[in-house]
């Protein structure tokens, strides 16, 4: 009875064992697509999209996988017409931010903006709650990246420019703005002004979501966006898994014909809807590489 139990415990620790190296070696960025008829792998990497370049830079293999590829793909191609583009989705018709929030409701996001960039809302009182939500997300949101160390998809479609390989989107910056800007201007109103009044716990959860990219910890990436309780499911599906859909669509097609390095936000990875689950169901293998 005591050998068996002994057995039972030993094959008890191994499985364990497993299950936790399994689990670790799961917790990385970088994943290889192969399979299903491919000449060469492409590579999915997950980005934040206020970490700077310094992030990659000790990692070997994943600058590796980005010298070897044919394409660097992203969300949508970066280029110097993109604030024109989005401009026009990002300002209101016949319409301003001092008519549109009531005098205490103005003052409320003035105080807050003046204590996190120094600026007068009067600067943007054209813009619709959506632009002024992301703007303040750029003042408060943790970040690394720099005029020197450039936001990591910047860098990944400027290295592709300056080697020589194809740079694609899987949207337009229309498609993306469209999403970001286009519900109605009273559900802007009331997350910005969430976002405002819940400066605290909004601080403190941009800081996990960076702590946890940091240390690549998909796991709890996975738990912090499923746990999200500001937008509503509609709204998630419209900024994940709807995009998602679209993408995978596009995706066999551009890898049959060359390898691709495939930079989009790490949320776009994760879960059941994921671009990795996503993969694996119609018929390819995706699996996590270490990044060093």
């Amino acid at each position: 009875m005591k050998l068996i139990k002994y057995l039972l415990i030993g094959f008890l620790s191994i499985g364990l064992s497993a299950y936790a190296q399994k689990k670790a070696n799961e917790n990385t960025l970088l994943w290889e697509i192969s399979g299903k008829g491919l000449q060469k792998p492409s590579y999915l990497f997950g980005t934040y999209h206020f970490a700077g370049k310094d992030f990659i830079d000790t990692m070997r293999v994943l600058n590796a996988k980005l010298k070897q590829a044919d394409a660097v793909v992203g969300e949508f191609v970066m280029d110097n017409t993109m604030a024109a583009k989005l401009m026009p989705h990002m300002l209101m018709k016949n319409n301003f931010l001092d008519k549109l929030l009531t005098p205490e409701e103005y003052q409320l996001v003035a105080n807050y903006l003046k204590k996190v960039s120094g600026y007068d809302l009067k600067l943007f009182n054209s813009m619709n709650p959506a632009a002024v939500q992301l703007t303040l997300l750029q003042f408060t949101a943790p970040k690394t990246f720099t005029k020197d160390n450039p936001a990591l998809d910047q860098y990944f479609q400027d290295y592709g420019k300056t080697n020589n390989k194809k740079v694609l989107g899987l949207e337009t910056v229309e498609d993306q703005a469209s999403i970001l800007f286009g519900s109605n201007l009273q559900r802007q109103k009331e997350l910005l002004l969430k976002s405002v009044q819940n400066e605290e716990k909004n601080k403190a959860e941009g800081q996990k979501l960076y702590d946890y990219y940091i240390a690549q910890n998909m796991e709890q990436l996975t738990e912090l966006f499923n746990s999200t309780e500001d937008y509503t499911e509609k709204e998630m599906d419209q900024l994940l898994k709807n995009r998602n859909q679209k993408w995978m669509a596009q995706l066999p097609t551009l890898m049959q014909k060359q390898s691709l390095f495939i930079a989009v936000g790490a949320g776009h990875l994760i879960g059941k809807d994921g671009l990795i689950k996503g993969l694996q169901a119609i018929g390819y293998t995706v699996k996590p590489v270490a990044t060093n």
